[in-house]
């Protein structure tokens, strides 16, 4: 049984190692990009708050793994003796699976936050509060979880894992409708745009097609997962069922299903392969999805850039005509 968490502790310490070199990277193209413009874009601040907290989710992953890996054969042993009996040993066992869900969750609304900005931007819709609403539903959602996990510790009316379950899959189910949602609305935009005659490179609206079915589909089967998790805690387990019961097959799937896979999709969508040299460059990256945010936001950057170009073509032709009358004056007087 070890072996499952093993293969998942190999999995998630590659994907640290990958992430943590698009980190760097991306570290190092910031004054590049700085070098431009007093203010990094949208695309670039929303890649790196995401490779930020996608490392965070699968170091304390990483960490949980591991400690669920050595522990798994007393585990085992002491849950037959002790059965449904709420004790600290479990409390620490669930919220060792359940915490990095919650940080993977943040992750993911930054997705959610990017499209819900995109979106708005194209109907010429300002939102200046849309990132404190984006921090204070995280802090909320947080500010949940520390609640149930602190009654919980002093209470026997209800336990952690169907408290942290159920917060899990409300959080779950709402931020896949939400992908599902803005992702459908900045798919038309593009294709709006894409009708109009807008040149979009490398299949964008595909990739973001995508990205936009698949991500919330898996989400939306966790939360599925939290909630009868959530139920079965408080009703009891059928049979059947106790196989996927905090068990190294149970948690396998739920960890590479709904936090490897949504990672590896949104970090290589994500994913900078060449430094940007000018302000309107996208790059191309690696994989089917790569380049796919800066390609959105530079859509809209080329749009407004190519307005302004010309509004500074009439501004300098006011200023020249301003010249030759001032001129023309002095040579009569």
């Amino acid at each position: 049984m070890i072996l499952f968490y093993t293969i998942d502790l190999i999995l998630f310490i590659t994907l640290d190692v990958v992430i943590l070199q698009q980190a760097l990277k991306m570290k190092s193209t910031y004054y590049s990009e700085m070098r431009f413009t007093s203010m990094s874009s949208i695309s670039h601040r929303t890649r790196v708050c995401f490779i930020l907290l996608c490392l965070l989710a699968n170091i304390t992953r990483t960490i949980s793994i591991i400690i669920l890996d050595l522990t798994w054969p007393i585990v085992s042993e002491y849950r037959l003796l002790l059965k449904n009996e709420t004790n600290i040993e479990e409390w620490s066992l669930d919220l060792l699976r359940t915490l990095p869900s919650l940080v993977y969750l943040s992750s993911y609304s930054v997705v959610v936050l990017f499209w819900a900005h995109v979106y708005y931007t194209s109907i010429l819709i300002s939102t200046p509060q849309m990132v404190s609403f984006f921090v204070a539903i995280n802090t909320i959602i947080y500010g949940l979880y520390i609640i149930g996990m602190v009654v919980s510790l002093f209470s026997n009316i209800l336990s952690f894992a169907s408290i942290s379950m159920f917060l899990l899959a409300i959080s779950y189910i709402s931020i896949s409708i939400s992908m599902l949602y803005y992702g459908i609305k900045v798919v038309s935009h593009l294709t709006r745009r894409a009708a109009s005659g807008t040149i979009l490179r490398y299949n964008v609206i595909q990739r973001v097609l995508f990205l936009t079915i698949f991500c919330p589909v898996l989400l939306f089967i966790r939360g599925i997962i939290s909630g009868v998790q959530c139920i079965y805690s408080i009703i009891g387990f059928p049979t059947y069922f106790k196989i996927f019961d905090k068990t190294p097959i149970g948690d396998s799937v739920i960890f590479i299903l709904t936090e490897l896979f949504p990672s590896i999709v949104i970090v290589v969508s994500f994913w900078q392969k060449i430094s940007p040299s000018t302000l309107t460059v996208s790059t191309r990256g690696l994989g089917f999805t790569s380049g796919v945010f800066s390609n959105i936001q530079n859509t809209n950057d080329n749009y407004n850039t190519h307005h302004s170009f010309h509004l500074i073509q009439n501004i300098n032709a006011l200023n020249n005509i301003d010249e030759l009358v001032k001129k023309k004056d002095r040579e009569i007087s």
